[in-house]
C-alpha cells in the first residue's frame, strides 16, 4: 500500500471517529457557550458566575447546562484523540512522503494542542465542582494555547498542501 493511500485511509478513519464523537457531544450547549466558558478567564464574566448560571439554566433535553458541560467534557477526551490523529494523518497527506519531517513537526504541534486540551478538561471538571483557585486561569490559558496551536497547524498543513511538491 502506498504512503498516500495508507495515510488517506487513516485520515478517513480518524475523520469518521472525530465526527462520530462530535455527534455524541451534542448536548444542547452551543459551540460559543463552551468556548466562551473555556476562555472566560479573559472576559469580564467570571468563571464563578458562569458556573452559577449553568447550574440553573437548562438545555432542550431538560438537564442543566452544568450537567451538559460535564458530559461534553468527558466526551471531549475521546474527541481529542480523534482530532489529533485526524490532523496528524491529514498533515502527512498534505506534506507527502518527501516532506515527512515537516509533517512530523505539525504532528508535534497537534499533540501539544491535545495535551493542552487534556489539562483544560481536568480544570473544567474541577471548576464544575466549584474548586476554583488558579484553575480558571489555567483552563483559559490552555484553551487559548490549544486554539492557537490548532490554527497554526491547520495553516501550515494548507500551505504544505498547496506548495509545489
Amino acid at each position: 500500500m502506498s504512503f498516500t493511500t495508507k495515510n488517506l485511509l487513516l485520515t478517513g478513519l480518524f475523520l469518521a471517529f472525530f465526527l462520530f464523537i462530535s455527534g455524541k457531544m451534542r448536548t444542547g450547549l452551543t459551540f460559543g457557550e463552551v468556548v466562551g466558558f473555556e476562555l472566560s478567564f479573559f472576559t469580564k464574566n467570571t468563571v464563578e458566575s458562569r458556573v452559577k448560571d449553568f447550574q440553573t439554566a437548562t438545555v432542550p433535553s431538560g438537564q442543566t447546562k452544568l450537567a451538559a458541560l460535564k458530559a461534553n467534557t468527558h466526551m471531549d477526551f475521546l474527541y481529542i484523540i480523534g482530532y489529533v490523529f485526524f490532523g496528524v494523518f491529514l498533515a502527512r497527506v498534505a506534506a507527502g512522503e518527501g516532506r515527512i519531517g515537516t509533517a512530523n513537526k505539525i504532528a508535534f504541534l497537534l499533540v501539544i494542542a491535545g495535551l493542552c486540551d487534556v489539562v483544560e478538561n481536568f480544570q473544567i471538571l474541577s471548576i464544575l465542582k466549584e474548586n476554583y483557585g488558579l484553575r480558571p486561569m489555567v483552563m483559559s490559558v490552555c484553551a487559548a494555547a490549544k486554539f492557537g496551536l490548532l490554527g497554526v497547524s491547520l495553516a501550515w498543513a494548507v500551505v504544505l498542501f498547496f506548495a509545489k511538491r
